[in-house]
């Protein structure tokens, strides 16, 4: 008997033996700093087609078992998870429940899905409300703005650790600063290169807001991805 389909919005903690189909929005690794960067698990966000958004994770044990089947943008059909309570710092989400996979979970791609699962869904905040959120340590939200200025140590060949800054300027007027570490900043470096032109618009996810010196700084994080112009609809 096949299992049953259901919505995000329905799940309850436990153990979940029914089907929901989800769009793989993003994933990435969770390392721990403290341990020379031992990797804890590949975490992502999930989204159905009530535009419900939810973070899943793999455990590291695991981890291998699924890492080939990942593909940011696909839509898959999952079953036999675990919901549990959702970490009330550092979210992604809005939802108080998580998915964790276990030795029983079936995650299978779709090669297409009659349900309308949105293709991106992102969690923009005013800066009034970043100013809230800053050094709170209680979300991680997303940002959407004009590049107006790069600061790079890379590029200046200043010695220490690599770091990029990006001053963005919001629609509602405010300049903000998105601070990208390592191998944030080296990642940004290998985007920009291929890009081929400075981009105009810049949207970055899992950002960490902090106010340094009485100046709001949005961090990069593990949970960081960064698109430019019309890579995403929003950014269109």
């Amino acid at each position: 008997m096949a299992n049953s389909y259901t919505l995000l919005a329905d799940l309850k903690a436990g153990r979940c033996s029914n089907t929901a189909e989800l769009r793989l929005l993003r994933f990435w690794e969770a390392r721990n700093v403290k341990k020379g960067g031992e990797l804890m698990s590949v975490d992502m966000l999930l989204l159905d087609e009530k535009s419900t958004l939810i973070q899943g994770s793999i455990g590291s044990i695991r981890q291998l078992r699924f890492r080939n089947r990942l593909s940011e943008g696909s839509v898959y059909a999952l079953s036999g998870f675990d919901v549990s309570r959702s970490n009330p710092n550092f979210r992604l989400s809005d939802e108080p429940l998580s998915i964790r996979f276990n030795d029983g979970t079936s995650f299978d791609k779709l090669p297409e899905s009659v349900r309308p699962i949105p293709t991106e869904l992102f969690r923009f905040r005013s800066y009034n409300r970043l100013l809230e959120l800053a050094n709170t340590g209680k979300q991680l939200p997303d940002i959407l703005g004009e590049l107006t200025a790069i600061r790079s140590t890379i590029t200046d060949r200043i010695p220490g650790a690599q770091r990029v800054m990006l001053t963005l300027r919001l629609q509602s007027g405010e300049s903000v600063c998105v601070s990208l570490f390592d191998y944030m900043a080296l990642a940004f470096h290998t985007k920009f290169d291929s890009y081929g032109k400075e981009p105009r618009i810049v949207l970055a996810t899992g950002l960490n807001p902090k106010i340094v010196g009485g100046r709001l700084f949005l961090n990069a994080t593990s949970a960081t991805h960064l698109y430019f112009d019309s890579e995403t609809n929003a950014g269109k």
